[in-house]
């Protein structure tokens, strides 16, 4: 029996991103094995047929001590598990899994740049510094003999086959982790007052602020924000700026809620004005499946996510008159709406099913393993 390890930093980013690709190895006979820092899911992935390992990793934490932990944990897992294949995912599992990959070069790597995050967005001095860091890790870890890297737009690859000794032949594009397109369908219940939504982690660099400052300029619309609070992340937004801006009237909050469905098909818009380094959003391609027009950024990963003035609107990262602007021109015209939604939906069918994603990576697999 084939053995394939994934490694991710946080099981809740495995759950709602790569579970069903897992479960289609486990289907086609595969011993599957999953590293991560776990929260709530590791008594359910067991249950599903999983082999669970728990990895006391940090997303945001620069220590020496707790990182060089990981690195040993992960470098252990390659030597007493010696699997088929390693999937690396996320900043820390690609840097780390691909420098402990030089001690184990016969196994092969799959490395997925789901976006190349806040260190990419956030424009201080010390971040550039930083930023080169990063690159320079990328550098030393994309570089196994037996790879494939998975990148979810263009942009991103571009920067790491410059800033990198990455071969094209070794990358992959695939857009967005996939989305159930029978989950996720055409089933409007919009409410009387029309629902502007932004749905996902409250961080500044996802936009929130510029999403909540936009409702300024508009009348007669409700503005929704649905999400968690990621406190471990610098970029986070504030609550008490949220809770004021809520009793202000300027948005609703209606917390996390994992029938995202739901609340998608109650709004007429969904919105998501980032400028953090997105892969491609998995709002967006949800909000695609299920019939909504989307405004988002001309930013990498968001913008992979559209078809401009066909499926949805661009704006200037950092613009709310820009957000509002684009809120108008659809809430005023019925037509272009259900057009755009219609038009949404069909681009979703052709590029971001699900079974298409798990499809392709099990090819992905199959190519390294045989």
């Amino acid at each position: 029996m084939k053995k394939i390890l994934f490694i991710v930093n946080l099981d809740k980013f495995f759950v709602s991103h790569r579970l069903p690709i897992a479960i289609s190895l486990l289907e086609n006979g595969y011993e599957v094995h999953i590293a991560s820092k776990f929260t709530e899911n590791e008594n359910r992935l067991k249950n599903l047929g999983f082999i669970t390992h728990n990895l006391p990793i940090k997303r945001t934490s620069t220590g020496i001590a707790s990182n060089l932990l990981t690195f040993l944990k992960i470098f252990k897992l390659f030597k007493c598990l010696k699997p088929d294949l390693i999937h690396l995912i996320t900043i820390k599992p690609i840097i780390f899994g691909g420098i402990c990959s030089y001690f184990f070069k016969e196994i092969p790597i799959v490395a997925s740049v789901s976006g190349l995050g806040f260190v990419f967005s956030d424009e201080g001095q010390f971040s550039r510094f930083r930023k080169n860091i990063v690159l320079l890790l990328y550098k030393l870890a994309l570089n196994s003999t037996k790879q494939i890297v998975i990148f979810q737009n263009k942009d991103d690859r571009e920067i790491l086959l410059k800033k990198t000794n990455l071969k094209k032949q070794d990358t992959r594009l695939i857009y967005g982790s996939g989305v159930d397109l029978n989950t996720f369908s055409v089933n409007p219940k919009e409410q009387k007052k029309p629902i502007v939504l932004f749905a996902g982690r409250l961080l500044i660099s996802k936009g929130v602020i510029d999403f909540i400052e936009s409702s300024k300029y508009t009348k007669n619309v409700r503005y929704v924000i649905s999400g968690e609070f990621d406190n471990d992340n610098p970029d986070c937004i504030d609550e008490n700026l949220l809770d004021k801006k809520i009793k202000k009237g300027y948005v609703e909050y209606w917390g996390y809620n994992k029938n995202i469905a739901d609340i998608i098909n109650k709004s007429s818009i969904v919105i998501l004005p980032s400028y953090y380094g997105e892969g491609l959003p998995k709002i967006l391609i949800e909000a695609a499946a299920c019939g909504k027009p989307i405004i988002t950024t001309n930013h990498p990963g968001c913008r992979d996510a559209i078809i401009e003035n066909i499926t949805g609107l661009l704006v200037p990262i950092k613009s709310p008159i820009s957000i509002a602007k684009a809120i108008n021109k659809i809430i005023d015209n019925d037509d272009v709406r259900i057009s755009m939604g219609r038009k949404g939906r069909i681009f979703a069918e052709k590029n971001f099913s699900i079974d298409n994603v798990v499809l392709k990576h099990l090819e992905i697999y199959k190519y390294l393993i045989y």
